[in-house]
C-alpha cells in the first residue's frame, strides 16, 4: 500500500490493494472475511472498503450519499488504538471524530456534485449495554475487527440490523453487509467450525499467504526483516498464527472429543421422540444440576433431544422448576427412566436423604450409571462417536442442544498447563462439563443388558400363577 503524500484529497488517494485484499473488496457476499498474518494490510483494506461503498451509495434527492457503519471490536481501547488510529492516519482530511458518542464522521464532496455523508460508529463489546446498543442500531453495514475475538451469536444478531439505513423513504441502500478481518482463530474454536465446516452460502472467506512465503503481501510497507524478527522472538505456536497465518492450537486447552466428534455428522435437526420407546434422562448433580433427555431408537442409536442446566440450585428445586415442566410439556405419557451419577446415592449430612432419594420421592425411576471412572465414561462416548448405522451416527444430538454442541466441539476440554502439557482429566467448566457428564452416563447405558435390566424393573412381569395341586403326579 502507498498513500499520496502531496495531495490529501481522498479522490486522488493512491491506495494499492494487496492481491487478496483486492479480491476481498470486489466480492459481493453478504458476509466477507479476510484472514492473514499481522501487518498484511487487512485493516486498511476494511476501512477503504467502507469508504468505497460509501462513495458507491445512490444519492438521495438532496444529492447526499448517506451510509451508517458500525466498527466493532472487543474493547473501546482496542478500537481507539487500532481502527480509529488507522482511519485518522489515512482519511484525516475528510473525517472528524466525536468522542462523546464515539463516531467518525466522513464528509466528502465528489466531482459529480454529490456529497458523501457517512457515519462510522465505534462499538466495543465490553458490556451488555454495548451489545444492546449495537443491536438497536439501524445500519448500512459493519466492519468487525479481529473477528476471532467476537462471539458468533453477536454476528448472527448483527445481520438483522443491516440494510436499514438509509431508509426506503430516502433511497434504498446500494450495498449492505458485514466485512471482517482477523488473524486465524484456534482450530478447535467455534469460528473454525463456522468457517471450515459449516460456512453459510452467503459467507466468503479470503486467506492471505503467510508472512515468510514467496507470495507474502504488503511486505514493501513493513520494516526490513519484519516477519523474520517476529519468528525469532516468539514461540512456534504464536508464529504459526501471526506469521504463517495458520489456525492456532488452543492455549487454554484441547477439546476432549476433537478427533472423533464431527459436527456435520453428529449434530442434526428435527429429532423426534418415538413415544412407544422409553425416554432416557442423563443426570448430573452438585449445585449445578444438569439433565439430558434422549432415547435409544429402534436402530440402537442414542438420540439426544433436550438439555437443561442450572446455577446454584439443589436437585429438588431443579426437578420441580425445570425438569418436571419439560417432561410434562414434551414427554407426558412416555415411559421414563434416569441414569445418574453414582455418587448421587451418598446421603446428605443434613437430612439423611440422597439425591437419588429425592428423585424417587418425586416419582422418577432412577438408576446409577455403571461406573464413575472417567476413562470408562469417555471411552463409552468415543465408541458411539466412531460408529455409524445406515449412514448416520450412532450418537445424534439435536441442534437445539446448543450448550452440549458447544461442549462437544470445543468447551469440554483438557486444560493446558503452563508448560504446555495437557491435564489428564477434562476441566470442570459449567455448564459444559455437566452436560458432558450426563452424556457419558447415557452412553454407558446403551448396552442391551443394562436396558433390559432397567425395563424389567420398570415393567416387572406379573408373577406366574402356581399350577393347581390336583393333577400333579
Amino acid at each position: 500500500m502507498s498513500k499520496a503524500a502531496s495531495d490529501p484529497n481522498p479522490n486522488s488517494l493512491d491506495y494499492i490493494t494487496p492481491p487478496t485484499v483486492g479480491d476481498f473488496m470486489l466480492d459481493d457476499h453478504f458476509v466477507r472475511l479476510i484472514m492473514g498474518p499481522v501487518g498484511s494490510g487487512k485493516s486498511a483494506g476494511c476501512f477503504m472498503e467502507l469508504l468505497r461503498r460509501a462513495k458507491m451509495q445512490e444519492p438521495d434527492k438532496q444529492g447526499i450519499r448517506r451510509t451508517r457503519f458500525a466498527v466493532i471490536r472487543n474493547t473501546l481501547q482496542q478500537l481507539r488504538q487500532t481502527c480509529l488510529a488507522d482511519i485518522q492516519m489515512w482519511l484525516g482530511p475528510i473525517t472528524h471524530f466525536y468522542g462523546r458518542d464515539q463516531t467518525v464522521q466522513v464528509r466528502l464532496p465528489l466531482p459529480d456534485g454529490t456529497k458523501v455523508e457517512s457515519d462510522w460508529m465505534l462499538i466495543p463489546l465490553d458490556s451488555k449495554e454495548d451489545q444492546q446498543r449495537l443491536l438497536s442500531l439501524n445500519l448500512t453495514g459493519a466492519w468487525v475487527s479481529e473477528f476471532r475475538e467476537i462471539r458468533l451469536d453477536i454476528i448472527d444478531a448483527l445481520a438483522g440490523r443491516l440494510g436499514r439505513y438509509p431508509t426506503r423513504a430516502m433511497v434504498d441502500p446500494t450495498w449492505f453487509g458485514i466485512i471482517a478481518e482477523s488473524n486465524p482463530p484456534d482450530e478447535d474454536s467455534e469460528w473454525h467450525e463456522k468457517l471450515e465446516v459449516n460456512r453459510p452460502k452467503n459467507w466468503a472467506l479470503f486467506k492471505q499467504p503467510g508472512g515468510l512465503s514467496d507470495e507474502a503481501e504488503n511486505v514493501s510497507n513493513l520494516p526490513p526483516r519484519y516477519y523474520e524478527n517476529l519468528s525469532e522472538n516468539n514461540g512456534p505456536d504464536w508464529v504459526d498464527v501471526h506469521v504463517h497465518a495458520k489456525y492456532g492450537k488452543s492455549l487454554s486447552g484441547q477439546a476432549v472429543f476433537r478427533r472423533s466428534f464431527k459436527a456435520s455428522f453428529h449434530i442434526t435437526s428435527g429429532l423426534e421422540c418415538q413415544r412407544d420407546l422409553a425416554v432416557m434422562l442423563g443426570q448430573d448433580f452438585g449445585r449445578t444440576p444438569a439433565t439430558l433427555v434422549g432415547q435409544l431408537d429402534a436402530r440402537g442409536r442414542l438420540l439426544v433431544f433436550d438439555e437443561l442446566t442450572s446455577e446454584d440450585m439443589g436437585i429438588e428445586q431443579f426437578t420441580l422448576d425445570k425438569l418436571r415442566p419439560l417432561i410434562y410439556e414434551k414427554y407426558n405419557g412416555c415411559r421414563i427412566f434416569m441414569v445418574a451419577d453414582p455418587k448421587g446415592r451418598d446421603k446428605s449430612q443434613v437430612n439423611e436423604e440422597s439425591p437419588f432419594d429425592v428423585l424417587k420421592r418425586l416419582g422418577f425411576n432412577v438408576f446409577p450409571a455403571t461406573t464413575n471412572d472417567i476413562d470408562t465414561r469417555l471411552r463409552s462416548v468415543e465408541q458411539l462417536l466412531l460408529q455409524h448405522r445406515d449412514g448416520t451416527g450412532m450418537l445424534l444430538i439435536d441442534e437445539s442442544c446448543t450448550q452440549l454442541c458447544a461442549a462437544m466441539k470445543y468447551s469440554y476440554r483438557y486444560r493446558r498447563k503452563n508448560n504446555g502439557v495437557l491435564e489428564d482429566k477434562p476441566e470442570k467448566t459449567h455448564p459444559w462439563s455437566d452436560l458432558a457428564d450426563c452424556l457419558q452416563y447415557m452412553s454407558m447405558s446403551t448396552n442391551h443388558n443394562f436396558v433390559s435390566k432397567v425395563m424389567a424393573k420398570m415393567n416387572p412381569q406379573p408373577p406366574r400363577p402356581a399350577p393347581p395341586k390336583r393333577g400333579w403326579t
